[in-house]
C-alpha cells in the first residue's frame, strides 16, 4: 500500500477584495447617467428615473455622492455619452468622518445656536391682504407639444436655498420669480 501526499495550494486573497466592514450585495445597485445634450444628463437609479429634469455636468459629483450615501453599498456607476462611449466604475460610499479624539463628548456639548441668515424678497401687484405663497424652485421642466408638463419630487430630497424663488398671489395669481443671490 502506497500513501500519497497531496499538495495543498493556498490561495492568496486578491487585492480587489472588499475592505473590512464593507458589505457587498449579491447584485450591485446601479446609477446610470445618460447624456441628453453636451451639458446635461438624466439620472436613473436601479432602472427608476431619479428626477423630472436632467442634471448639469457640474452637479454629477454631488449627485452621485448623495446617491452612494443613500444606497449605502458599493454601486456600479455608468455614464453614457452622446457619442456612444460608456464610462463605468464601481464606487463605494464615502467613509464617515471620524471624530477627533480631542473633541468634547457629544453628550456634554451644549446645543449649538443657529444664527438665521435671512433673505428678503419683495414684489408688488398683489391684492391687499391676500395670502402670498413663497416657493423655492428645485428644478425646471419643459412642456410637451400639447402644453402639458410633469414634475417629480423625491420626498427624501432636501431643498437647497439656491437658484430662484417664486412669490405667488393665491387670489390675484400675481407671480414674481426672483434669483437668490
Amino acid at each position: 500500500m502506497t500513501i500519497r501526499r497531496r499538495h495543498q495550494t493556498h490561495i492568496q486573497p486578491r487585492s480587489g477584495t472588499p475592505k473590512p466592514g464593507v458589505v457587498v450585495p449579491a447584485v450591485l445597485p446601479q446609477i446610470l447617467l445618460e447624456a441628453v445634450n453636451p451639458e446635461t444628463l438624466i439620472v436613473t437609479v436601479n432602472g427608476d428615473r431619479l428626477a423630472a429634469t436632467p442634471i448639469r455636468r457640474d452637479e454629477i459629483s454631488r449627485t452621485v455622492t448623495e446617491l452612494l450615501v443613500r444606497l449605502g453599498s458599493p454601486t456600479r456607476v455608468e455614464v453614457r455619452e452622446l457619442d456612444g462611449s460608456i464610462h463605468a466604475d464601481i464606487l463605494t460610499p464615502p467613509a464617515p468622518t471620524p471624530r477627533s479624539p480631542f473633541a468634547p463628548p457629544e453628550d456634554d456639548a451644549p446645543a449649538s445656536v443657529v444664527v438665521p441668515s435671512l433673505l428678503e424678497f419683495t414684489a408688488d401687484g398683489f391684492v391687499p391682504g391676500e395670502d402670498v405663497a413663497l416657493a423655492i424652485i428645485l428644478r425646471h421642466s419643459s412642456a410637451d407639444p400639447t402644453g402639458v408638463t410633469r414634475a417629480l419630487v423625491d420626498r427624501g430630497e432636501t431643498p437647497r436655498v439656491t437658484g430662484e424663488v417664486i412669490l405667488l398671489g393665491r387670489i390675484s395669481g400675481t407671480t414674481s420669480v426672483q434669483r437668490i443671490d
